[in-house]
């Protein structure tokens, strides 16, 4: 990696003969430019702030030596900002290329120092027609859905990247006096599609269903009764205390995204929060802790499928109702993430006080609660029992079946009124038995639980 271009000072006359600082810098193709004359407010004495003006001056020069002549290009430039990003750990980065990509078809050959607010109008033009085809078309020549939110967030992209080519925090980044995108307006808005949650009647439904295996259901549990994001539910461990069963807190400060690369790190917010464990979630906790024996991961999720499992479940369990699985103009199929949603609606119906719910969902402002208690003040009537009681069989407990119950009545009758069996027939123990779910019978769908459906 090249050294990083600063400029060289000196002090020379300038045309009246007064003495001035001078500074030298390299062009992109690695060639000198002759002594330039810096701002003569600097005294010949400030080596200092010679030196500073100089490397401040310095990206801007190289920048525009660059391509030929005609300066680096707005592509060029934003790889060296996604790497300066990637270096600052922001989570982004992946998306911000992909949506960089959006932006390169219009702007990504011209010089980044020559953007003007009407090359910058044209992008928008572009984005706004790919909304109205519903799809764009990709360096790999194949068509992908383009939605108004897409726009929206490349259109951001593009805002953040040009921002900083003012004023970044690293110096040579910092290859315009202005901003030219400021005061041009952004892509149409489309509509935005009412958000998706769980009815009560619903979430028992699927939880209580044995035709969904058991880690799914238990999964989909913790979704909702912790309104954790996937990722800060993927990095609880047992180990270091997220979940602390005695004082009934669990600690989100992790979060984790194998899937794109980022193994594990903050929060999505950046900020930790203590959750309150709610009533009916502590015995499932226990069992699972009581299982993993308190090592590990509290629970493991798949790498990928987990919206289109939950969907599938959905189905099977006989929750069907329309807006859960259409996606349209006006709804939103729902997703994994949803269940975090239900869980925070649930809370809003409750009449938790809002602040608590804001900190307990990890919110940043409390705009986004805001939502969610508007839409709890429309269907508070006839919600329905919230974060009700869980069913047994998700804490490894099975209830008797009608054989064995049967041959209970049978052997105390037996051991009552006489007969050969009476010295050899014990009456079996009452209550229900608890296995772990290495045992579960197959009726529960224990192939399945095996096999990772």
């Amino acid at each position: 990696m090249s050294r990083k271009s600063t400029g060289t000072v000196c002090v020379l006359k300038n045309a009246d003969g007064e003495p001035q600082w001078h500074a030298k810098f390299t062009r992109a193709n690695g060639t000198r430019t002759p002594w330039k004359a810096i701002d003569p407010s600097i005294h010949v004495d400030d080596v200092a702030g010679a030196k500073a003006k100089a490397a401040s001056m310095a990206p801007k020069v190289r920048a525009a030596s660059a391509n030929g002549g005609a300066g680096e290009t707005v592509e060029d430039y934003a790889k060296r900002w996604c790497t300066w990003r990637e270096g600052r750990g922001l989570r982004c980065i992946v998306e911000d290329r992909t949506r960089l990509g959006h932006a390169f078809r219009t702007i990504g050959a011209l010089p980044v120092l020559t953007i003007t607010r009407d090359d910058l109008k044209r992008l928008v033009v572009a984005l706004d027609a790919d909304v109205q085809h519903g799809y764009t078309v990709n360096a790999d020549d194949k068509r992908r859905p383009f939605s108004w939110k897409t726009a929206q967030c490349v259109y951001g992209t593009v805002q953040a990247l040009f921002r900083d080519a003012q004023r970044a925090k690293q110096p040579d980044l910092c290859v315009r006096e202005d901003n030219p995108i400021d005061g041009v307006a952004g892509p149409d808005r489309g509509t935005k599609k009412a958000k998706t949650y769980l009815w009560p009647s619903e979430f028992l439904a699927l939880v209580s269903c044995e035709r969904v295996p058991l880690r799914w259901r238990r999964l989909f549990a913790l979704a909702v009764y912790t309104y954790a994001r996937a990722g800060e539910l993927a990095a609880l461990e047992w180990p270091g205390g997220d979940v602390d069963l005695e004082h009934g807190t669990m600690h989100i400060h992790r979060s984790k995204d194998e899937q794109r690369g980022r193994g594990t790190h903050a929060t999505k917010t950046s900020a930790a929060r203590r959750v309150p464990i709610e009533a009916n979630l502590r015995p499932l906790l226990a069992a699972l802790h009581g299982e993993s024996k308190g090592r590990g991961s509290v629970v493991e999720l798949p790498s990928d499928g987990l919206s289109d499992k939950l969907r599938f479940y959905l189905r099977r369990a006989g929750v069907d109702r329309a807006d859960l699985h259409t996606s349209d103009a006006t709804r939103k199929a729902i997703t994994f993430h949803d269940l975090r949603a239900t869980g925070i609606t649930w809370c809003a119906v409750r009449g938790d006080d809002p602040l608590k719910i804001m900190q307990r969902a990890g919110h940043a402002d409390f705009e986004t609660t805001r939502i969610y208690l508007r839409e709890a003040e429309n269907l508070s009537a006839g919600f329905g029992e919230v974060f009700p009681a869980l069913p047994s069989l998700l804490m490894g407990i099975v209830p008797e079946s009608s054989r064995t119950i049967r041959q209970r009545g049978k052997a105390l009758k037996t051991s009552v009124f006489g007969g050969p069996s009476e010295t050899r027939t014990r009456t079996p123990r009452s209550g229900p038995r608890v296995l772990s779910p290495l045992r579960i019978p197959f009726r529960q769908g224990a192939s399945a639980y095996f096999c990772g459906v």
